[in-house]
């Protein structure tokens, strides 16, 4: 009695994450005032790290999978917070937000508990005294290279969250994570291409493929802030979503909306208008990012 309980528990939070919640959010349902994911997986972190993690990633007291080994009094917290986001008792940004702050250990506190790390206040004082470029690294280095094409206005703050958020993360492997670090220099209302990417990698950088750069993007934990949906087929056509891929896909749909809100078209034939942006070795930012967090960037 006590293994079928286990499992009803496992097959309603299942189907409670993975199906109702993202229609919740795909329709905008009014029970949340905004509705910062839409993928499942990202409701899955951020309820996990909630419910289960509490004050650290869920992964650091459950091996995952998740459903799998949450014991009852998880699966039941997990669900009952579910709950609460789908009637709106409780609020999805602000619980977004706290699981991204939990997985980047990111903010005021780090700046001043790893200055060796991120030696900010020297490097923004100088900043400040001419036009500003939005150059983010003085939040993490205190001897950059500078840029190579100046910037007219900084990033988004989720962005920024993110990058930092991301190069914590040891889960995940250095090129991963470089790789969703790089999706967050794909300015929105453009596009690119599993194989631009690539390219600029092999380089600039090391030898890649566009397989690699697509095996990265899988399972984004940040979509959309990180904009996996801006990266197409070589071919212009729509490619791979939350692990399907062609115009048939479960998400194709959901992709194309994405790229619709930010201005992207396709034509009749369900191509891409326009160029893929390929101009990553612009920005010096980059090859910053590579070699903290795979090492030296020179070829």
């Amino acid at each position: 009695m006590a293994t079928h309980d286990l499992t009803q528990l496992q097959e309603k939070w299942s189907a409670f994450y993975k199906d109702e919640l993202p229609r919740l959010a795909k329709t905008r349902g009014d029970s949340q005032p905004k509705w910062p994911v839409v993928l499942d997986h990202c409701f899955a972190r951020i309820i996990l790290d909630n419910a289960v993690g509490e004050d650290r990633p869920w992964m650091e007291r459950v091996r995952a999978p998740a459903t799998k080994h949450m014991s009852r009094q998880q699966l039941q917290a997990a669900l009952d917070l579910g709950r609460k986001i789908a009637n709106g008792e409780a609020d999805l940004n602000k619980l977004n937000q706290r699981s991204l702050e939990l997985r980047g250990k990111s903010g005021p506190k780090r700046k001043h508990a790893e200055p060796d790390r991120d030696t900010t206040l020297n490097v923004a004082k100088k900043q400040k005294k001419g036009p500003s470029t939005g150059d983010i690294r003085s939040h993490f280095f205190s001897d950059s290279p500078k840029m190579e094409t100046p910037r007219t206005t900084s990033p988004p703050p989720e962005i920024l969250q993110a990058r930092n958020t991301i190069a914590a993360l040891k889960d995940l492997t250095a090129f991963r994570r470089f790789a969703l670090v790089l999706l967050t220099y794909i300015p929105r209302g453009r596009y690119s291409t599993y194989g631009a990417m690539s390219s600029y990698i092999t380089a600039h950088h090391h030898k890649c493929s566009a397989r690699a750069i697509g095996n990265a993007m899988r399972n984004n934990p940040f979509a959309p802030t990180v904009p996996c949906h801006r990266v197409l087929a070589h071919d212009g056509r729509i490619g791979g979503f939350n692990g399907d891929w062609g115009e048939q896909g479960k998400h194709a749909a959901e992709k194309k909306r994405l790229l619709a809100a930010e201005g992207v078209t396709f034509d009749s034939g369900g191509k891409v208008v326009g160029e893929p942006y390929k101009d990553f070795q612009h920005d010096a930012e980059i090859a910053t990012w590579y070699d903290r967090l795979l090492g030296s960037s020179k070829k």
